[in-house]
C-alpha cells in the first residue's frame, strides 16, 4: 500500500534541507446486504434483521433508505448504532418494499439493496359455522381464507379430502363448496384448510 511518511532531502555544500509528507490513500467504500442476497421474505408479526457490511478508508459511514426515503424513526424500525444492522421488530405490511444500504467516505459512495416481501400467514373467518338445509336443499359452505400470498384451499369431510364431482361442486378459487340436493348422507363435518 502506498499510505506512509514520503520524505524529500536537498543536500548540498552548505547543508540540507528535507520536507516530509504524510501520504493517506482513501479507498472508496464496498457494501453489501447478509451473503448478498437481493430479496428477503419476511412474515407478518415476526421480526427481520437485514445486516449492511460496508468498507473502505476511512471506515464508511452507513444510512439506510427505504423506496427511496431516509429511515429515521419509521414506525418499529431501528437501526444499530454503526448502522449496520436494520431490525423491524415487528413486521406489517407497510414494511414492504425496497431497502437501500449507502455507505459514504471522503473518496466515494456505494449502495446495496434488498427488496423485502411480507406474507401473512393464512386466516380463515369465522372458525365455526353451524348449517342446516333442508333434504334436497343446496348446502353453501364458505371458506372466507385471506392470507399473502392468497392461500390454496382444501377441503374435508371428516378426514376425507374432497374434490368437485360426484355431487360436490367448487367454486375456481375453492372459497365455496356447494352441495346441491343435499341427502341426509351428505350431513357431517366439513371443514377448509
Amino acid at each position: 500500500m502506498d499510505t506512509g511518511l514520503y520524505t524529500c532531502t536537498a543536500t548540498n555544500a552548505a547543508g540540507n534541507a528535507s520536507l516530509s509528507y504524510s501520504l493517506h490513500v482513501q479507498v472508496p467504500p464496498q457494501v453489501w446486504i447478509g451473503d448478498g442476497e437481493s430479496h428477503l421474505t419476511a412474515v407478518a408479526n415476526t421480526s427481520l434483521r437485514i445486516h449492511c457490511h460496508a468498507v473502505g478508508i476511512p471506515s464508511p459511514q452507513i444510512q439506510w433508505l427505504k423506496d427511496g426515503h431516509p429511515l429515521d424513526g419509521q414506525d418499529g424500525v431501528v437501526v444499530s448504532e454503526d448502522g449496520g444492522t436494520l431490525l423491524v421488530t415487528r413486521v406489517g405490511l407497510g414494511h414492504e418494499g425496497l431497502y437501500v444500504c449507502q455507505g459514504s467516505n471522503w473518496a466515494g459512495l456505494a449502495q446495496a439493496e434488498v427488496h423485502v416481501s411480507v406474507h401473512v400467514p393464512p386466516n380463515i373467518e369465522p372458525s365455526a359455522v353451524d348449517l342446516a338445509i333442508p333434504e334436497n336443499g343446496t348446502a353453501s359452505l364458505e371458506c372466507l381464507a385471506s392470507g399473502l400470498p392468497a392461500p390454496d384451499i382444501t377441503w374435508y369431510k371428516g378426514h376425507e379430502q374432497l374434490s368437485a364431482g360426484a355431487g360436490l361442486t367448487l367454486s375456481r378459487d375453492g372459497k365455496r363448496l356447494e352441495i346441491p340436493r343435499a341427502q341426509l348422507s351428505d350431513a357431517g363435518s366439513y371443514r377448509c384448510m
